[in-house]
């Protein structure tokens, strides 16, 4: 799998997904649906830049973008579920080989399947991801990297944040549409 110049990996691991189903880019209702929720960052630099793929609810990358794009999600039985994607799509956090000593970033993306390896949950508006194999300091910790992809903080929220890559935590946000 190749690996970016931060030393992480750039995209999800090929011998779990692909060859990925194909799905229909589904352009997101501007008004949230029923039972779902956008879910966006807080803080500068990414100030209300919203979970998303591009092209939009399809198969790819988790990345932090515009308002106008944004995705509407759920947690349903620990797995965050795009609400509009159809084929449903499900967020995956990659699996480290050394789950003792996980690297630093840890890749996601939307699939069609469930994901296997985690759990999801939110504590109080703020979106978590755990399982007991990977012990981190913060379940909340999230980082924003180059092309604004977004993977799991496995180190210290906002201490020793590798190069290139903004510390976040993303929070679920319910009013009747996306802003800026």
């Amino acid at each position: 799998m190749p690996w970016c110049e931060f030393g992480f990996r750039a995209r999800p691991p090929s011998s779990i997904s692909s060859p990925m189903p194909q799905a229909t880019s589904i352009p997101t209702p501007t008004t949230l649906q029923s039972g779902a929720y956008w879910i966006r960052a807080v803080v500068q630099p990414n100030y209300h830049k919203y979970l998303q793929t591009k092209p939009a609810n399809i198969p790819g990358t988790a990345i932090l973008e515009s308002y106008t794009t944004a995705g509407q999600f759920n947690i349903d039985g620990g797995q965050l579920v795009n609400k509009v994607s159809n084929p449903p799509l499900y967020m995956w956090v990659e699996e480290p080989a050394d789950k003792a000593n996980p690297p630093r970033t840890l890749a996601t993306w939307f699939n069609t399947t469930k994901n296997p390896f985690g759990t999801f949950a939110w504590q109080g508006d703020t979106l978590t991801w755990s399982v007991p194999s990977v012990k981190r300091q913060n379940v909340a910790a999230w980082l924003v990297c180059q092309n604004q992809a977004l993977f799991v903080n496995t180190g210290a929220y906002g201490y020793q944040t590798p190069s290139g890559c903004a510390d976040q935590t993303i929070h679920y946000y319910n009013d009747k549409t996306a802003n800026n």
